[in-house]
């Protein structure tokens, strides 16, 4: 057997094994990472639950025939979102830790604008920590947990 044949044996291996051709899959960056993290900010300001249950199913979405208790914890985690902050702009990935090259835990900074009834002095930039798993053609946004502000 060649070596030719045998390289070519293995890029198939591998690019079944990754379940795509390897076309149209958005590679993790910290750019990629930002976006998506915006993105999933967004939703969850605009209280769009198919794109916040989308992105806290994490790939599965498409699989899951009823989606009710999902659009559910959607709705709460918005309007708990909405209760905190007017908005939210990701300013930045402070630390990205790779679990694969298609999974990683960051840690972001962003800058939020408080709600009116939210004012009592807190500090406008605060941190946050993302599960990222890039799926398909897009970078999810698994989970999404606030770094306290207060001292204890």
């Amino acid at each position: 057997m060649s070596l030719a044949v045998i390289a070519a044996v293995v890029v198939a291996v591998v690019l079944l094994g990754r379940g795509d051709d390897g076309r149209g899959a958005v590679p993790l960056t910290t750019a990629s990472a930002q976006e998506a993290i915006q993105s999933y900010l967004d939703a969850l300001s605009d209280g769009d639950l198919q794109a916040v249950s989308r992105n806290s199913l994490c790939g599965l979405y498409d699989g899951v025939r009823d989606r009710r208790a999902d659009d559910a914890l959607a709705r709460l985690s918005s309007d708990a979102f909405q209760k905190q902050f007017s908005s939210a702009q990701v300013t930045g990935i402070d630390t990205m830790v790779f679990a694969s090259p298609n999974s990683a835990q960051v840690l972001f900074s962003m800058r939020v604008v408080p709600t009116t009834a939210n004012r009592g002095g807190d500090d406008d930039d605060r941190q946050g920590v993302a599960q990222l798993l890039v799926h398909g053609n897009e970078v999810l946004v698994c989970s999404y947990v606030l770094r306290t502000a207060g001292t204890f």
